[in-house]
């Protein structure tokens, strides 16, 4: 627990954490070696229920980059613009040359935030949950990490 606001360097450590457990997992790990080729992850969105104002793409930009270049995983596009460019490939050129493939699982994560007040102390926890699901929609894998903030003042509970 500090004395200071949360920030983006928090919020990048939070994912870092995360996206490196997800790394570790042996479904992750182990699948070249039972599939022979790497597994495909489509991250999805991460949703911001904290009164933290953050630029959410940059983080979720973190999480991709950490997954990308850890050479473990590939990525699926599933933003808007890879959607576009998807439905114009199959317009184009029928499904046959559709490049898109299934992913192998799917990402997903919330930001959320409790208050704690007494009479002296006003503590904020902020609760980064990122959750691994598989092909078949099963919860495979799922993780919090807590980042406490805590200020002398109650009446500052909204800083």
């Amino acid at each position: 627990i500090t004395t200071m606001n949360v920030d983006l360097r928090d919020c990048m450590e939070a994912a870092g954490k995360l996206t490196q457990a997800i790394l570790n997992l042996p479904q992750v790990t182990g699948f070249e070696a039972e599939y022979g080729r790497l597994p495909v992850v489509a991250v999805g969105e991460i949703i911001n229920d904290s009164g933290l104002s953050l630029n959410m793409a940059q983080i979720a930009g973190r999480v991709n980059e950490d997954l990308l270049n850890s050479g473990t995983v590939l990525i699926m596009a599933v933003d808007e613009a890879a959607k576009a460019a998807n439905e114009k490939d199959i317009r184009l050129y029928g499904n046959g040359l559709n490049r898109a493939i299934d992913a192998d699982f799917y990402l997903e994560g919330k930001i959320l935030q409790t208050e704690a007040v007494s009479s002296d102390r006003a503590q904020k926890t902020y609760t980064f949950q990122i959750r691994l699901n598989n092909r078949q929609l099963l919860t495979i894998f799922q993780k919090s990490v807590d980042i406490s903030k805590l200020n002398n003042r109650p009446s500052a509970i909204g800083w």
